[in-house]
């Protein structure tokens, strides 16, 4: 054996390897930003062009301004609006609204998942009814809700919180009923308990999917809400919507379009990125 075999054949250090595990990690964390900076970049290239064709659009005549307002008379109408003494208040019961219905929504959507997942006679049991209650669009409740809980804020919870609920649940029943059935036998014949069996070994399977019945959720709450604002309501955005479009105030209708769009968008990424420190495995 000549010494190039038998240097070759000689294992690196535990110093060199781990100036190589460094050298890799430092790699993936380069590319993982340079990936990060195109999509960024590559988003708002995007959102620029479409801004550019929505000013060619107005400004050259061939969309009529009660139709699509021009980029600046909408950013004068946000000035307007944000600046006006009813803006505000009606945001907080908005705000409000979405919050109750999408966390009640969500609570419930996840412990029914959980029960139909974990316990064959409440499955036998609820399943088929939880279903057929799926089964008529939800949007044909909100008169409904609106006659039973009025037109305070009560009824659009409602809405939204029926909105939110069988995504949730079926996300949580889907990803907890997702699991490797060796695995469970596996926790069984180490003698763990249901709870531990859960904990342990389904819940850690099942989170990756039920976050996304949360991210989910939440868009369908804010849906929920302004629908139920349209039908019959005495404040919140998609009250201000409805009185502006009233009034012919188009530019005023897209900022409140707009801003209801940004405010969904920004808590949208902030639950990915609860996501990503939650289910850290996920991209194991």
């Amino acid at each position: 054996m000549t010494m190039t075999d038998t240097a070759h054949s000689i294992p690196l250090s535990s110093g060199r390897q781990g100036d190589a595990i460094s050298r890799f990690v430092e790699g993936e964390r380069r590319r993982a930003r340079r990936e990060m900076i195109t999509n960024r970049l590559l988003a708002l290239g995007f959102g620029l062009f479409v801004i550019a064709v929505w000013a060619i659009a107005t400004h050259g005549g061939f969309v009529h301004a009660l139709i699509i307002p021009t980029p600046l008379a909408t950013l004068e109408a946000t000035g307007r609006v944000m600046s006006a003494s009813y803006f505000w208040p009606n945001v907080w019961v908005t705000a409000q609204e979405i919050f109750w219905g999408f966390m009640i929504g969500m609570a419930t959507g996840a412990i029914f998942g959980i029960l139909v997942a974990m316990f064959p006679a409440v499955r036998a049991t609820l399943y088929p009814y939880l279903v057929a209650l799926q089964a008529p669009p939800k949007i044909v409740l909100a008169p409904i809700f609106v006659t039973w809980f009025g037109f305070d804020m009560e009824s659009k919870i409602a809405i939204s919180v029926v909105m939110c609920f069988f995504p949730m649940f079926l996300n949580t029943l889907t990803g907890l009923s997702s699991v490797d059935p060796n695995a469970v036998k596996l926790m069984r014949s180490l003698t763990a308990s249901r709870w531990q069996t859960f904990r342990y070994l389904l819940l850690p399977n099942a989170l990756p999917i039920m976050m996304a019945g949360v991210k989910l959720c939440w868009t369908l709450a804010v849906l929920g809400v302004i629908v139920g604002e349209f039908v019959g309501a005495s404040a919140g955005i998609g009250y201000l919507i409805y009185a502006m479009n009233f009034q012919l105030d188009i530019a005023g209708v897209f900022c409140l379009i707009i801003l209801l769009s940004l405010f969904t968008l920004v808590i949208y990424q902030l639950i990915e990125w609860l996501e990503n420190r939650v289910v850290f495995w996920k991209a194991l």
